[in-house]
């Protein structure tokens, strides 16, 4: 069969044209709006002025402890508050990922199958995953980790490796834990498997079992010691947190069909996003079903070869998406495994395939119509963001009228259901107590609510009322007022029923201090 190889000069030229198009994509809008961003962004800024000593912040919340693997984007992007505003912060965070996603990916690919480094493309699309638009941003650094991991790793596993390699695989290994605790397990286990295997082929060739198995020994030792500080950390941490045991979740059924439609990229339209994404799954399953064509005939089928290990990777992610119930531990968790097996499977599958091998006319028209496809998300995901951004926008624009060490009480009465969290954008660049803060409930995020200094929130001398809660210790001495109260959404509907207890306190003891000319946004300052 003849060889032909798509060429580097048109395999460079679309990837980086992509990237560009990718990298553009967060300057259509000020800020780049997703459900967590916002309480990411709020708390990095949290962050920088509790270690600036901001006393009144001190009150309220705390910096957990350093065993939390929740670090690496807040700690990011508590670097660039220190320097440039909230939007630009964000905008760099987002471009680092996007980058960060492609380049790494194609590292992987170009380690262990350069000549198929034109397929390295297929990656844009997973980069504007479901997961990545709720905000869970060290979740999806940590892919960027785990294939730059990966690479570098089978880059140096045939040379000699000096204390600079163990260095930097030591670093890499941290900050993998500090993005996500799965990933970070699954890089450990996907290494252990390269040395077995490597260690295989080593004895297949030699033949002699005692010095292959002295040389697999180092290396796994060498794995345990540039490891071990991360895995005292993990252990560390899920020992002191004690998820609550859950069995609700989706059918087998249901998960078959998200997989099929590759659920993991569906953001905002389920129905009209799910024509386009499903593309996706069937360009997989064909490079697929040609790969073990064209390597059987050709090669014969060696179980000791590169993609094999990322095959074992794979399956064991889809056995954990069907097996661990979504609500159990910190949750979305077969949100979390469908975009982790997807992305095993794209590693698995560029691994396998042979470029050089299937028809040239076949790579070209799988990269133009993946190219077609994501060109469209990408223009869908603009027309989404822009409006969204115009919600964020108005609401940090409020922040003007908001004295700096303030309580606000924020009332969500949006339709839209990524908003929930954008009340953080008040206190994205000030210090403000923002009383709807998500992560400051959980372990697993660098700040908690000080509940040995939390004061007595009152809302017009109520530290609660109906329909309403916040954070609050009724037991302290010290009490707080609410300063401001900010609606923000269809605020039509405060006067409904349901906000009744609300609208009365507000009239009562609130004036109105500034209003959208929309009306999306209403605050509400306490009267002197």
């Amino acid at each position: 069969m003849k060889k032909i190889k798509f060429k580097n000069s048109y395999n460079s030229y679309i990837f980086y044209v992509l990237l560009l198009l990718n990298v553009i994509l967060p300057f259509a809008t000020n800020f780049y709006p997703s459900m967590d961003g916002p309480a990411h962004l709020y708390n990095a800024n949290n962050l920088l002025h509790l270690l600036k000593g901001n006393n009144f912040l001190a009150e309220f919340y705390t910096i957990h402890n350093f065993v939390t693997p929740n670090w690496t984007t807040h700690f990011i992007l508590l670097l660039f508050l220190t320097v440039f505003p909230a939007w630009l912060a964000e905008k760099i965070l987002i471009i680092i990922y996007i980058v960060g996603m492609a380049f790494s990916f194609r590292y992987l690919i170009k380690t262990i199958n350069p000549q198929n480094a034109a397929l390295s493309i297929l990656i844009f699309p997973f980069i504007h995953s479901f997961l990545f638009y709720l905000g869970f941003y060290n979740f999806c650094f940590s892919f960027i980790l785990y294939f730059f991991s990966i690479g570098l790793w089978l880059r140096n596993q045939s040379k000699p490796k000096n204390g600079l390699f163990y260095v930097v695989m030591f670093i890499l290994f941290v900050f993998t834990y500090y993005s996500n605790i799965i990933i970070y397990g699954f890089l450990g286990i996907t290494i252990g498997l390269f040395i077995i295997f490597y260690s295989l082929n080593e004895y297949l060739k030699n033949k002699e079992l005692l010095k292959t198995f002295q040389s697999f020994s180092k290396e796994i030792l060498r794995l345990l010691i540039i490891s071990l500080p991360t895995l005292i950390l993990a252990f560390a941490f899920l020992k002191s947190n004690q998820f609550s045991p859950s069995n609700a979740g989706y059918t087998a059924k249901e998960l078959i069909k998200w997989i099929n439609d590759a659920r993991p990229f569906i953001v905002f339209d389920y129905i009209g996003e799910e024509i386009f994404t499903e593309q996706y799954f069937h360009i997989l399953l064909i490079l697929l079903v040609l790969s073990f064509i064209f390597k059987n005939i050709e090669e014969g089928f060696n179980q000791t070869n590169l993609p094999f290990v990322f095959a074992i990777i794979f399956f064991l992610s889809v056995c954990l998406y069907f097996i661990i119930p979504d609500s159990s531990n910190a949750g979305m968790m077969s949100y979390r495994f469908s975009l982790i097996l997807y992305m095993f499977g794209l590693t698995w599958i560029i691994a396998r395939a042979i470029n050089a091998q299937i028809n040239f006319k076949i790579i070209n028209t799988i990269i133009l119509i993946t190219i077609a496809i994501h060109l469209v998300t990408l223009q869908q995901l603009n027309r989404s963001l822009t409006k969204l951004d115009l919600n964020a926008s108005a609401i940090k624009q409020t922040d003007k009228y908001i004295e700096s060490n303030s309580i606000v009480l924020p009332i969500n009465l949006s339709d839209h259901w990524l908003e929930i969290h954008f009340s953080n954008y008040l206190g994205v660049e000030k210090p403000l107590i923002i009383l709807e803060n998500y992560e400051a409930n959980l372990n697993w995020f660098p700040i908690n609510w000080n509940n040995k200094k939390l004061p007595n929130v009152l809302l017009a001398n109520q530290n609660s009322i109906l329909n309403i809660q916040w954070p609050n210790n009724t037991s302290s001495p010290i009490k707080k007022q609410i300063d401001y109260v900010m609606l923000y959404g269809n605020t039509e509907k405060i006067y409904d029923t349901k906000w009744k207890e609300l609208k009365e306190l507000l009239d009562t003891n609130y004036k109105l201090k500034y209003k959208t000319n929309n009306g999306y946004v209403m605050l509400y300052e306490k009267m002197q």
